[in-house]
């Protein structure tokens, strides 16, 4: 029975009742609005969507099959923020639990799990009515409560976003979705100074730095990717897509568009219908699969293992995988010195790390590329000859939104779960459940095998030359 309390065993079971207890609410007529004919007409579809719908949300990935806006009640949009939250709660215990036994032998204390549930709860109270003020002042006319639930939509990484529309609406969603995806460094103060060289506590500034950084960086990339082309001016007012802006224009709205889609998985530009470049669909793509720092409640590789990964190649950090940091001060009776042993366990957790980094980077960029390969041929086998084919930028960006915790789709997601896939509507059989089964195993996988890695590699043992062994 112990062995059900490691967050690689504890966690799937955890999201998995919680999705199905949610999915139970979620068919209750005061939560999702259909007639009679849409839940009579289509067999166990609306079974499906609930069950697609409450993982989609605890998973905090934010693909929906029902319309956020004109099918779900008020009352069902707020359980699935509920469901968001609790799973993300879920998902930072799991993970505060799994780098506690990374970090065992480095002596540096955690946070705790409380500590770090509160920082989650307190700092999104804060923030919903500073915003409100902030969009009244602005002239917006939100509602508190429909405030309130996009601060925790966007704070909590669940990728949705109501009744908000231009760059300075947007600009503020994005601002609480980067305060959010920091993380608040309550993991990165005591983490780095394990991972990088000396223990100095300006490597969490570092980190956000360059996280912040590399989103500037991208934004510049969406600007230039959405240059016009041939006879199109720029500013037609019946033309909002990105390639009809001036540079700055497209260079605010691609960033704001980038730290939506790292923070919270939030899309604030028309992604279907070839409102963008393929090009941009692919950068989305990798910026949602990365996702934000450590700490966060966001899924991805996070930008903390991906430093990792950098670090275990060499190509940052000053220490290769094969060089290390022990000290080699000789032994004290015929023993190992206190500074020499905690250094050689700082020197073994930073293996680990970089180990942990790698395998997450690899293995999340391997489903992937397995997701979006199953889209196109579930869309291949089960579309309509009419329709026009997704891209390859397509697939991609709905498999890093699925696996990286995000609601950036091209539609791919509505192709594959159309009620139009429904036995009795141009169908013999049932097919919507192929692409649902499908994304369902992407978004859960997505979600758990972080935690799984790191919880794995904190077991990780490795054996030291004999050479480098102090005399």
């Amino acid at each position: 029975m112990k062995h059900l309390g490691r967050p690689e065993l504890w966690l799937p079971i955890a999201l998995l009742v919680l999705a199905f207890l949610g999915s139970r609410l979620l068919l209750q007529q005061s939560c999702v609005q259909l007639s009679e004919r849409d839940r009579g007409s289509y067999g166990m579809r609306p079974v499906w969507q609930a069950g697609f719908d409450a993982l989609s949300a605890t998973c905090g990935v934010g693909l929906l099959t029902y319309d956020l806006d004109d099918d779900y009640t008020p009352l069902g949009r707020w359980l699935l923020a509920g469901l968001g939250v609790a799973g993300a709660v879920l998902y930072l215990a799991a993970a505060r639990q799994a780098v506690g036994r990374l970090w065992a032998n480095t002596y540096r204390r955690l946070p705790s799990i409380r500590l770090i549930l509160a920082v989650f709860i307190i700092l999104p109270a804060l923030l919903i009515p500073l915003v409100w003020i902030l969009e009244q002042t602005l002239g917006s006319g939100t509602r508190f409560t429909d405030t309130a639930w996009n601060v925790i939509s966007a704070f909590s990484s669940l990728g949705w976003l109501r009744g908000t529309e231009g760059v300075r609406g947007y600009s503020i969603y994005a601002v609480v979705s980067l305060l959010g995806a920091v993380g608040w460094l309550v993991w990165l103060f005591p983490i780095w100074g394990s991972v990088w060289r000396g223990s100095s506590r300006r490597y969490p500034l570092l980190a956000c730095c360059t996280y912040l950084l590399a989103l500037l960086l991208v934004a510049g990339a969406i600007a230039a990717l959405e240059v016009p082309r041939g006879n199109q001016r720029h500013g037609q007012p019946e033309d909002n897509r990105l390639t009809a802006q001036s540079a700055g224009v497209r260079y605010a709205r691609g960033l704001i568009q980038v730290a939506c889609a790292s923070g919270a998985g939030i899309t604030t530009e028309q992604l279907t219908e070839r409102g963008v470049s393929e090009g941009t669909k692919l950068v989305l793509a990798g910026v949602v699969l990365v996702g934000g720092l450590g700490g966060s409640a966001g899924g991805g590789v996070k930008w903390t293992m991906l430093l990792w990964a950098l670090a275990a190649v060499g190509l940052i950090g000053g220490y290769g995988p094969g060089r290390s940091r022990v000290d080699r001060t000789p032994s004290v009776s015929a023993g190992i010195s206190p500074l020499a042993d905690a250094r050689g366990s700082a020197d073994e957790t930073a293996r680990r790390c970089r180990r942990a980094g790698s395998a997450c980077l690899g293995s999340l960029l391997i489903l992937t590329l397995i997701v979006a390969g199953g889209l196109l041929f579930i869309e291949a086998s089960t579309a309509s000859a009419y329709q026009s084919p997704p891209t390859c930028a397509d697939a991609l960006l709905e498999a890093a939104s699925a696996v990286g915790g995000g609601n950036l789709s091209s539609g791919l997601t509505t192709t594959v779960t159309s009620a139009n896939l429904s036995r009795g509507i141009h169908q013999s059989v049932d097919l919507y459940q192929y692409g649902m089964l499908w994304l369902i195993l992407a978004m859960f996988v997505g979600r758990t095998l972080p935690i799984v890695i790191l919880a794995r590699c904190a077991d990780v043992g490795f054996a030291d030359d004999p050479a480098r062994l102090p005399p």
